[in-house]
């Protein structure tokens, strides 16, 4: 029993030739590793104002000490559509903030993302099949046994399903005490001869045996170590740099700690289950992969496009499509070949999601849910077991599912491009605005501006976004206001222009902009600037062309806005026009509508009576 069965081997059965090429291929998925590309929610049709409401509820669990921190990716259509880190990645020994290439110790996640997928890549491979009995690969492997001692065959889909009947877990120290640490031999030889629960297919019980039972028919069909053929047949294919079994390097250095030992040491990049770290040395079938986010939802992308990403494929559309169906005669217990979807451990996939929806959680405080019927995963990766396995993410997981639920399929009113999406997210990253700031607020011609150098000031915060209109610099706003600064100096208008609006139009929008601005942050001095010029001989922008005149019916609207609300109206439209016309000097601009230095210049002195 202590001695490793041999079986079928891919080592033995390839010529040298064909070996190699499965080397090389799998060193050029590393090689070539690409990260899934991000895109704003909105371009992917989700309202990314909803996804705050996750944010709030994260935020607000880090406030509780229900964990110190974490980490939330979504997946829509192929994409990213938001990643985002919170809290701390750590608070003994001492505080260490969070960041989104941090790496997790995914716990019983490990199930689903190495086990179960390494077990449906020798399934397609015709190696094993669901109902082989489990004797066939551990041949001392006991059954069930009713009481006249009839058996029934243990089979591997009931080591996927949990239906088993193998107890949940097993008793660690007296393991480590008979056998010696690590001993995987001594582990499986208790897991084939303790007693079993109930019938297989009769009952429902989450077990890590069955998953340590799992792994070691992996190896004996394979011929390798789970950790390499988890590597090589997923991991590598896919390009994910940072995940698999007993981090080192680069990986390690990113990887968060859990939970603190009774020496005062810390567990970090080493595996926090027990089994799997006394017994397994940290290579197990029930936990044991260590991963980040952006790892995660490649996997995700690729499960949800049928087991393909970026022309690299894992599994074919039958094998994922089995992993995400619940066996026939199984249905009364929610369990997949490998996953979750309805069964009472199924909470984090929320109450919103489609109802084909899967995952699996980790004890760690990892959690994947995958929805192939709208196209969308959520990976929400906490360390609440550090660091002394008090917190919690249960409840954390159904409230982040069903804010990601809430905002498919509804963008708000107005969407916009994503340079825009990325300029606010790098506002996120910046240090919030603040009461001793001051704020040049617009499009292009704003960001252009050096105005901390220009004017000599320190606090300038520049939040000019080139393409932006006014309605963009409304819905922005968030990021501003609430920091109360000291004054905002607003220019916007050139895009409405060239994006054929009226005059009417534009006022009224700019005005908008100018009410919420009073509104909520009513101690902040505001200054209203005029629209700038243009010149159409450049011939740059044609949608700006016969739209000359539009700029000063503008500005004379936007002077009675301003006198109205009791605001100084600052007009930079005749500092920049050739005499007697309403056309944008030659010498101030390289395109007819962007200023050169010298325009910078002039507009920088104007503003100088204002500070």
């Amino acid at each position: 029993m202590r001695k490793r069965q041999k079986g079928f081997s891919f080592r033995e059965s390839r010529d040298v030739v064909v070996f190699l090429f499965f080397l090389l291929f799998s060193f050029s998925g590393r090689l070539f590793a690409q990260p899934l590309p991000q895109a704003a929610p909105e371009l992917l049709g989700m309202d990314s104002h909803r996804l705050r409401y996750a944010d709030e509820a994260i935020l607000k669990a880090v406030e509780n000490k229900e964990i110190p921190g974490a980490v939330l990716a979504v997946v829509h259509k192929g994409k990213l559509a938001y990643l985002k880190a919170y809290g701390n990645k750590q608070v003994y020994p001492r505080t260490v903030p969070m960041d989104v290439d941090a790496v997790f110790d995914l716990a019983s996640v490990s199930k689903s993302v190495s086990t179960a997928v390494s077990a449906m890549v020798l399934i397609e491979r015709g190696l094993i099949r669901m109902s082989d009995p489990v004797k066939d690969f551990i041949p001392d492997f006991k059954g069930w046994e009713n009481e006249s001692g009839k058996p029934s065959d243990i089979r591997i889909v009931d080591l996927l399903t949990h239906t088993s009947g193998l107890p949940p877990y097993a008793p660690v120290k007296e393991l480590e005490e008979k056998y010696g640490s690590p001993d995987p031999d001594g582990l499986i030889e208790y897991i084939a001869t303790c007693k079993r629960d109930f019938k297989p297919k009769t009952g429902f019980q989450y077990s890590c045996l069955n998953y340590i039972t799992l792994q070691r028919i992996i190896e004996t069909v394979s011929g390798q170590s789970l950790k390499a053929f988890a590597r090589e047949h997923i991991f590598d294919v896919l390009g994910m740099v940072h995940t698999g079994y007993q981090p080192e390097g680069e990986t390690l250095a990113r990887v968060v700690p859990t939970e603190k030992q009774a020496d005062g040491r810390v567990l970090t990049g080493v595996v926090h289950d027990p089994l799997a770290r006394v017994m397994n040395g940290g290579v197990s079938g029930n936990a044991g992969v260590f991963s980040d986010a952006n790892d995660l939802a490649v996997l995700a992308a690729a499960l949800l496009n049928d087991g393909e990403y970026n022309g690299r494929r894992i599994l074919s559309p039958s094998g994922v499509r089995a992993m995400r169906t619940v066996p026939r005669g199984l249905e009364a217990f929610g369990r997949t070949s490998g996953w979750d979807i309805y069964s009472p451990y199924a909470s984090n996939s929320g109450d919103l999601l489609g109802p084909d929806t899967y995952g699996h959680t980790g004890y760690t405080g990892t959690s994947l849910v995958i929805d192939p019927d709208n196209d969308v995963a959520v990976i929400l990766l906490t360390n609440r077991a550090h660091p002394d396995d008090g917190g919690s993410a249960v409840r954390l997981r159904s409230l982040v599912a069903n804010v990601v639920a809430a905002s498919l399929n509804c963008p708000p009113a107005r969407v916009y491009f994503q340079y825009y999406y990325d300029c606010v997210e790098r506002f996120k990253s910046e240090e919030p605005v603040g009461k001793k700031d001051i704020v040049f607020l617009g499009n292009s011609l704003t960001e252009g501006g050096k105005w901390t150098e220009l004017l000599g000031k320190k606090h300038i915060r520049n939040r000019g976004i080139s393409g932006d209109v006014a309605m963009g610099i409304y819905d922005r706003l968030h990021q501003i206001l609430p920091g109360q600064p000291k004054k905002i100096f607003f220019q916007t208008g050139a895009n409405d222009v060239s994006h054929d609006l009226t005059v009417d139009s534009i006022v009224m929008a700019i005005t908008h902009v100018v009410n919420r601005i009073q509104r909520e942050s009513p101690k902040t001095k505001l200054y209203l600037q005029s629209l700038l010029p243009i010149n159409e001989s450049f011939g740059r922008y044609g949608r700006l062309t016969g739209k000359t005149d539009m700029i000063p019916a503008i500005n004379a609207r936007l002077a009675e806005v301003a006198k109205e609300r009791d605001i100084p109206f600052i007009n930079l439209y005749p500092l920049f026009i050739k005499p007697e016309t309403n056309v944008l000097r030659e010498e101030l601009t390289g395109d007819g509508l962007h200023l050169n230095e010298e325009g910078y210049r002039i507009w920088a002195e104007a503003l100088k009576p204002y500070l």
